[in-house]
């Protein structure tokens, strides 16, 4: 059997992770416009989503308990429904308000 450390690696991943995008969406709220925020905050999740299978992917566990995949896969979801909260207009304006010159 696993010890403490080992089985509640994926909660402390979870938590942080989550720590992590809610104080990225508080200071980019602060800080960027309104436009950018939710972009930016879903992207933070697909790329903490991707660590964590990174590391699901070297360190497999077994057993009925939460492992990085489910931490990784539970990220991927939340990401995307952060996604779908962002308005079609909204994205426009983000697209178009960048310079296209090389």
């Amino acid at each position: 059997m696993g010890s403490p450390s080992s089985t509640s690696g994926p909660q402390i991943v979870f938590v942080g992770a989550l720590a992590a995008a809610v104080a990225t969406a508080a200071v980019l709220a602060q800080s960027l416009s309104k436009d950018h925020v939710l972009p930016t905050v879903s992207t933070l999740l697909f790329v903490l989503a991707a660590a964590v299978a990174l590391v699901a992917w070297r360190r497999p566990t077994r057993g009925p308990r939460l492992s990085y995949w489910d931490v990784a896969g539970v990220l991927t979801f939340i990401g995307i429904c952060v996604a779908t909260a962002i308005e079609p207009d909204q994205m426009v304006r983000l697209v178009a308000g960048t310079d296209h010159s090389p």
